[in-house]
């Protein structure tokens, strides 16, 4: 017995029985993932990317996007988060992204709102691109789809609320959070007049961060967990900045645990990275 149970402890070998990521985002695989249900309390997964079934991902990760839609809604019945690709079901390569392979990839549609603050549904076949004032892009001779845009306006509140969701979650450790430098500008100077904890805002700072070689993500949040404790051990890697501090429980479990006001990264710097 003795044996039989430290054969399947090894690197690639099953363990407990949850999703595992391996590899690094763009050049990785799933196995057992988890998949996002089309719709849940607080989120919908609009029918462009529903019919492309891109809903898979680690545990981890499927579960704090239910959970941190759920915490930004609240009661709202309208508004809801709309959450675009996860991941093929095995993950690797795909025709839409170079990364999304090993899991730990979403795309998630900004929440907007009309001219008078009132939340608007997450758009169904479009991700919108919105300028450092929060108005949408709308080219001179646009497309009727593009028309319809200009009443939306980016909602800086609770697009904040799901950036410090996803900071706090318990489950997870944000690598990323890939958004254009305008847009992040914005969100800060609004949580710094709402006096967030200033651990939280430099926190926000370090992870948000629009890539010199990708499109601006002015049109979407791309958030990108770290690999966990487990997964690391059968061959998940990260690419970039280093966690010195274990945030969470579970899959994360360790002898370091997560103070928020000393949270530490080993490097500032942004490496090359690959957001696909």
């Amino acid at each position: 017995m003795l044996v039989s149970a430290a054969a399947c402890a090894g690197p690639n070998l099953w363990t407990d029985g949850t999703s595992v990521s391996t590899g690094t985002t763009s050049r990785g695989r799933m196995r057992r993932p988890a998949k996002l249900p089309a719709s849940g309390p607080g989120f919908t997964v609009p029918p462009r990317w529903s019919e492309r079934g891109f809903q898979y991902g680690v545990d981890e990760l499927v579960g704090a996007l239910q959970r941190v839609a759920r915490k930004v809604s609240g009661r709202a019945k309208k508004g809801l988060l709309g959450i675009a690709d996860l991941g093929p079901q095995r993950g690797g390569k795909s025709m839409w992204h170079g990364s999304h392979q090993s899991g730990r990839d979403v795309d998630l549609l900004f929440y907007s709102v009309d001219a008078k603050g009132h939340p608007l549904d997450s758009p169904q076949h479009d991700m919108i691109r919105y300028d450092a004032d929060g108005k949408p892009y709308v080219r001179r001779h646009a497309t009727y789809a593009e028309l319809e845009w200009e009443r939306r306006r980016f909602d800086t509140a609770r697009n904040w609320q799901l950036v410090e969701a996803l900071l706090t979650d318990p489950e997870i450790r944000v690598q990323w959070v890939f958004v254009s430098q305008g847009l992040e500008d914005r969100l800060l100077q609004y949580a710094s007049r709402k006096k967030r904890p200033a651990w939280l805002i430099e926190y926000a700072r370090t992870v948000m961060y629009s890539p010199a070689d990708a499109p601006p993500h002015d049109d979407h949040f791309h958030v990108r967990i770290y690999c966990s404790r487990a997964d690391r051990f059968h061959g998940c890697i990260d690419r970039g900045p280093v966690w010195q501090h274990e945030k969470k429980r579970y899959k994360y479990n360790g002898p370091e645990q997560y103070d928020p006001f000393q949270w530490r990264l080993a490097t500032t710097s942004p490496p090359a990275v690959e957001p696909g």
